[in-house]
This record gives structure tokens, C-alpha cells and sequence, in this order.
């Protein structure tokens, strides 16, 4: 059970901190952010002025013997973010709304029968969306995180550093990474051109064991039907297109967006004979919802396909 406390006085550490080093020495907020998350993992405040120090290490032992959940952290850090995006007049849609995550849970529950999953997220960002589905799957999850961005590079590796999933996150372009073979992709490519969206999807199937799933979040005007057209037969040698979700309006005011999943080809893939195609409500509406996850629920057990480390009779 989430203890919003625990969230409002981790939120409060990394805020007032954060709001210290900037009064004291200009330093931003986000980067203030990322030296409080580092002091926070030390349990250590490394300044020659002992007065701030003094200072700063009292605000992170408000928190140091307190066992936090990893959704509290995340939800902490979360708030810290977007609040250093307002100071600096970056759009909050660079962090991806943790209902999402959310939801992209159900479908990996559906998607797999792995107790354990090796996750990519090639466009990690804040890492919002790969460690609030991380935090909430009822399984053991490695991750791996690529971001270009230095900033938002920062931010991701101080987040996954806090919820103890290790120093995997890199900072280069995706274009260029290789990983171990991953079971799933996941990502949020929002705002992401056209023509880089498709160079990435099919960049990617290197990345990914045959029959692993790759669950994105794109605008909808890049996964039309006009466009997956135009691109079907480049990315058929890598992926089969399994599913598209579209997202209700008001979850992503900026542009209507849609969850799309592809498949990866292999000899043990079987194409579905119903394409998974939904309309999602809004997520409030939870009477419409309850309707849609039973349609969902009907699909996913009456369709057949593979699912990645199933066994084969």
C-alpha cells in the first residue's frame, strides 16, 4: 500500500534540498535534483561550506532510515521533475503519465508468461515509464536505458539508481546501442519524427529476442493507416504488428496519441488471426473501462499467439 507521506516527505527532502543548492550556489534545479539523489544513495553531503552541509545532510537523514517503496520514490521524483521543468520552462510531456505505465503493465501480464524480463527502454527520458512498469510487474525485471539528451541522462540514472536497478542507463544515441538480447521494448517515442520513429523500430529488432514484444507510445499520426502502410514493408523483416490501442483524448492533451505492439519474428511466432484494435476510454471512466479490459481480457484468451518463454508441447 502506497504511504502518500512517504511520498510528500521524500518529495519535500529532494525539493528543499534542490532549492538550497540553487539559493547557495545557482546551481539549477534539476541539477540540484541529481546531486540530492546521489547524496540521498552516499548518505553523504561532499561541500567545504559546513554550514550548508550541515544543512543539506539534515534534510537527507529525514529520510535515510525510512524503507520506502520504489512507487513512493518514483512518485517523489516524479513531482521533483516536473516541478524543475516548470522553473525552467521545458514541457512536462517530456514525462510520460504513470497511467500509461500502468497500463502497459496489464498488457506485459498478458503478453508474457516469463517470471523474469530483460527490459530496453531506447528512449529512456526522465525513466518514468520504464520504472513505474518495473515498480508495479509481479516479476524480476533487469532494465536498460538509452537517452542522448545529457540532462534527462542524469535525471534516468539518478532514478534508477534510487530504486536500486543498478547503472544501466547510457547516454548516447539509440541509433548506435547494442544490448544483450531483451525480452520487451518499451518506450514513449511522442514527439519523435517520422522518419527516425520507423529507423528505430527497425534498428531495435537487434536488440530483442525472436517473440519478444515492443510496446510503444506514439502519435497517431505516425502510426495511421496511411503511414504504417509506407513503412509495412521496410520493418516486416524485423516485426509484425500485433496491436494498436488508441488513448482517449484527455490523457495526453498536447496531441491524440496511441499505444502500438509489434511483435518480433521468429519461427515460433504465430500471427493472430483478429488484430488487437482498441478505442480506450478515458481512464476515469471506470464503468467504460471495466467494459474494454473484458473485451480485452476475451482477446487475449480466445486468440492465439506466442508468447515468449511459453512451452511448446
Amino acid at each position: 500500500m502506497i504511504n502518500q507521506e512517504n511520498i510528500e516527505l521524500m518529495f519535500d527532502v529532494l525539493d528543499e534540498s534542490a532549492i538550497i543548492l540553487y539559493e547557495k550556489y545557482k546551481t539549477p534545479y534539476l541539477e540540484g535534483l541529481i546531486k540530492t539523489c546521489e547524496n540521498i544513495i552516499s548518505n553523504s553531503v561532499e561541500i567545504d561550506d559546513e554550514d550548508i552541509k550541515a544543512e543539506l545532510f539534515g534534510k537527507i537523514k529525514k529520510v535515510s532510515s525510512i524503507n520506502f517503496q520504489k512507487e513512493e520514490i518514483r512518485k517523489a521524483f516524479q513531482f521533483a521533475c516536473l516541478r524543475g521543468y516548470k522553473h525552467t520552462g521545458i514541457s512536462n510531456q517530456m514525462i510520460t503519465p504513470e497511467t500509461l505505465g500502468i497500463f502497459i503493465n496489464y498488457l506485459i501480464s498478458k503478453l508474457y508468461v516469463k517470471d523474469s524480463l530483460n527490459i530496453l527502454d531506447p528512449i529512456v527520458g526522465t525513466g518514468n515509464l520504464v520504472t513505474c512498469i518495473a515498480n508495479n510487474l509481479n516479476k524480476k525485471v533487469n532494465l536498460i536505458g538509452v537517452e542522448k539528451d545529457v540532462l534527462s541522462y542524469q535525471l534516468s540514472s539518478a532514478i534508477f539508481d534510487l530504486l536500486g536497478y543498478g547503472d544501466k542507463v547510457f547516454c548516447q544515441d539509440a541509433m548506435s546501442f547494442r544490448s544483450p538480447l531483451m525480452d520487451l521494448i518499451v518506450g514513449d517515442f511522442s514527439g519523435v519524427e517520422e522518419e527516425l520513429v520507423y529507423s528505430l523500430l527497425k534498428y531495435n529488432g537487434v536488440n530483442i529476442a525472436e517473440g519478444g514484444f515492443l510496446i510503444g507510445i506514439f502519435d497517431e499520426e505516425i502510426v495511421n493507416d496511411k503511414i504504417l502502410i509506407k513503412y509495412a514493408q521496410d520493418i516486416s523483416s524485423v516485426w509484425k504488428l500485433f496491436g494498436l490501442l488508441k488513448l482517449p483524448k484527455g490523457i495526453l492533451k498536447t496531441q491524440n496519441k496511441s499505444i502500438v505492439i509489434f511483435q518480433r519474428n521468429g519461427d515460433l511466432v504465430i500471427q493472430p488471426k483478429k488484430f488487437l484494435l482498441v478505442d480506450l476510454p478515458e481512464f476515469s471512466n471506470k464503468e467504460d473501462m471495466k467494459v474494454v479490459i473484458g473485451q480485452l481480457n476475451d482477446w487475449f484468451q480466445n486468440i492465439e499467439f506466442y508468447k515468449l518463454g511459453e512451452k511448446l508441447t
